[in-house]
């Protein structure tokens, strides 16, 4: 990742190579890198989590967290829309650069309104976000424009988002946080989520790189995470630097690392293989559209880890763990979700430890609600639970293996060898009573 070009870049089949590879010869597998203006596109979602965790933060009523979810599932959507389409086509094409350059501009407005009273910003908001949709409208119907090929998924694509485009500009007409404002918002984002899922069997000629999607997703799980530690150090500057605060804030922090090693200590990439490989679309999708809750929730957790080391002491406090105990469970209940979901793409049982784990985890984290504890207290229940969790699913002898499948599949593409099928390639590794489990 040290330039702006892929390093053997070929995903799928561009817009470039609409023809086909020449005299039936199969397409070789290469790897795409996330490219430099990619990660200046994610780093507006900085911006745009710093904003809403403020924002939840200012006013953490049930009103006001219904509006904050509304806004989190559009923000997040609009990253989604332009890591699913750099992974499908992408990430150098001249459409892809432009379209990002105009999608930058006005996901930075976007930010610049979450915080303020939508009464205030709501026609703001919607404006910038009708442009966002436009932009991502006319990059699949250049798609569309290149052949037959395209017109197929990419047709599909351009109308639901040109549709969605429509409702946002139209609610920008209306009072600004008014409900038919909020409803129009709410159709928009339903029309977004079900496209995909209606579509899903004409996209198989424009599946998303298996190596570039996780990481673009995994380098916004990195932003949330970080995110968390922002909010700690809000937080405890408000207090004195002594033991009542240092001693919670360092248990918020090993949180962070231990949910950090959690995501990441596993076969990321195993739902996109069996999408190209099986053909499990609604795999990939599930993966894919698990990942909302789980940002959502480590966000989450980080205001409510960062307002009870600034409340520590006061009435709030209890609100602040209310919103800790439910966003870790959220946390957890969704892991356990995508670990699931992985593993049926191998085809086969595993006596996995780690999902009956990250359940019982997501048990006792919402078990936080019902009792009553100091900001230390919930802090270090907090991190000795999400501690434990991730020591058992970093020693579980399945996340190896499923490491090793995810490793020998992709080796297998990259050698122009593709498998009959993902659960082929598993019959093919060692016995895994004979693999190493160190963590």
């Amino acid at each position: 990742m040290t330039h702006g070009q892929p390093d053997e870049l070929h995903i799928e089949q561009t817009g470039d190579q609409d023809a086909g590879t020449p005299d039936g010869q199969e397409s070789v597998y290469q790897e795409q890198k996330v490219s430099w203006l990619e990660l200046f596109f994610d780093l507006i979602f900085v911006v745009a989590f710093d904003q809403l965790a403020k924002r939840l933060g200012q006013s953490p009523e049930a009103a006001a967290v219904l509006h904050f979810c509304l806004l989190f599932v559009a923000v997040w959507w609009a990253w989604a829309g332009n890591a699913t389409f750099a992974a499908r086509y992408g990430n150098e094409t001249r459409v892809y650069r432009w379209g990002t350059l105009a999608q930058l501009v006005s996901l930075a407005m976007i930010a610049l309104t979450l915080r303020g009273d939508l009464s205030d910003t709501g026609a703001a908001f919607a404006l910038a976000y009708g442009a966002s949709r436009i932009i991502q409208a006319g990059m699949y119907a250049a798609v569309a424009r290149r052949g037959p090929g395209g017109i197929d998924f990419a047709g599909r694509m351009t109308l639901s988002f040109g549709l969605v485009a429509a409702l946002w500009l139209v609610s920008a007409l209306l009072q600004s946080g008014s409900g038919t404002q909020i409803g129009l918002w709410c159709a928009a984002l339903v029309l977004d989520v079900l496209t995909p899922v209606v579509i899903r069997h004409h996209s198989h000629d424009a599946l998303p790189h298996e190596g570039h999607l996780p990481e673009r997703v995994g380098l916004l799980q990195i932003i949330a995470l970080g995110a968390i530690v922002t909010e700690i150090v809000a937080g405890s500057r408000q207090q004195d630097l002594d033991a009542n605060n240092l001693i919670p804030a360092l248990a918020a922090i090993v949180t962070s690392v231990a949910l950090w090693r959690l995501y990441f200590d596993q076969a990321r990439s195993l739902p996109l293989l069996g999408a190209r490989v099986d053909h499990r679309v609604g795999v990939m999708l599930a993966w894919l559209y698990g990942h909302l809750p789980f940002t959502l929730a480590v966000v989450v957790l980080g205001v409510g880890l960062g307002h009870g080391l600034s409340a520590a002491g006061t009435a709030k406090a209890a609100g602040d763990q209310r919103m800790v105990g439910a966003s870790l469970a959220l946390a957890l209940l969704t892991l356990a979700f995508l670990r699931w979901n992985s593993l049926r793409v191998t085809g086969q049982f595993f006596p996995d430890r780690s999902v009956p784990a990250l359940l019982l985890g997501t048990g006792l984290a919402a078990g936080l609600l019902l009792i009553d504890l100091d900001t230390r207290g919930v802090h270090l229940a907090v991190a000795g639970l999400t501690v434990l969790v991730a020591l058992i699913s970093a020693t579980d002898p399945v996340t190896q293996r499923m490491g090793r499948l995810e490793e020998r599949v992709l080796e297998q593409l990259e050698e122009g060898n593709q498998p009959d099928s993902v659960e082929d390639a598993l019959d093919q590794l060692p016995d895994p009573h004979t693999a190493d489990t160190s963590a």
